[in-house]
């Protein structure tokens, strides 16, 4: 049973860096409007791509965050009412996210 409760730790662990990494490329997105080298196109971006580059971002960042705030709550021990808090935190974020992306269109 220890050996199942390590992996699914190991598991959780691997998705948080996974977050971490995706939070700091929405950082990235909404900050320099850029994405990296790899994926640029040789031609500048227009004002609308650039709005879209934000929006993109931001929203990246809001999922990442809630998702972040649900690991946390089975990583670290902590009572049940501060977690059904970060809970609901959590949800509250997600539903910002997918409000952010929609009203946010062109």
């Amino acid at each position: 049973m220890r050996d199942a409760n390590s992996v699914l730790v190991a598991f959780r662990l691997v998705l948080v860096v996974f977050f971490l990494l995706l939070f700091a490329l929405g950082v990235r997105l909404t900050v320099s409007r850029r994405f990296p080298i790899t994926w640029a196109r040789p031609a500048h971006p227009t004002e609308s791509q650039q709005s879209r580059r934000v929006r993109v971002g931001v929203g990246v960042m809001l999922v990442a965050t809630s998702v972040l705030i649900l690991e946390s709550t089975s990583l670290v021990p902590m009572p049940f009412l501060i977690s059904g808090i970060l809970l609901a935190v959590a949800i509250l974020v997600a539903v910002a996210a997918l409000a952010w992306l929609v009203i946010s269109r062109e």
